[in-house]
């Protein structure tokens, strides 16, 4: 799918050159990753199937984004690679920040891989954007 090959292949190399105390640079990285239109134009014209599969690669962009250099499948469980209270509590700021859908702390641990996350995510998505009112 178009939209969600453009979604998650930003150019990181925008934010990656190092700058002074590197504070910079976390923050330019982090503005320049978490805009979410693009997500969300992709999201509003995929099938519930594709919409699963974009939020299963949002989730490993960012996982991996904050677990460099540690490789992430679909299957990966989050605490067995490394993930942190700290990093957990990071990669749930950002896909709400993405995805616009609010996500409890505790989801990490009960949806503990990207597929498993990212089919939570499209289902709470679905949920919050169906206009009915019903949140995730």
């Amino acid at each position: 799918m178009n939209a969600h090959t453009k979604v998650n292949n930003h150019t990181p190399g925008d934010a990656t050159e190092a700058q002074g105390d590197g504070s910079a640079m976390q923050t330019e990285k982090s503005e320049t990753a978490l805009d979410g239109a693009a997500l969300h134009q992709a999201l509003a014209i995929a099938t519930a199937e594709e919409r699963e599969d974009i939020m299963r690669e949002t989730v490993r962009t960012q996982l991996a984004g904050i677990l460099a250099p540690t490789v992430v499948d679909d299957e990966s469980n989050f605490l067995e690679n490394g993930l942190t209270s700290l990093t957990a509590l990071e990669l749930t700021r950002n896909l709400m920040t993405l995805t616009d859908v609010e996500i409890p702390l505790v989801a990490i641990l009960e949806y503990p891989t990207p597929v498993q996350l990212g089919h939570y995510l499209a289902e709470a998505y679905a949920a919050v954007n169906s206009g009915d009112g019903a949140t995730a």
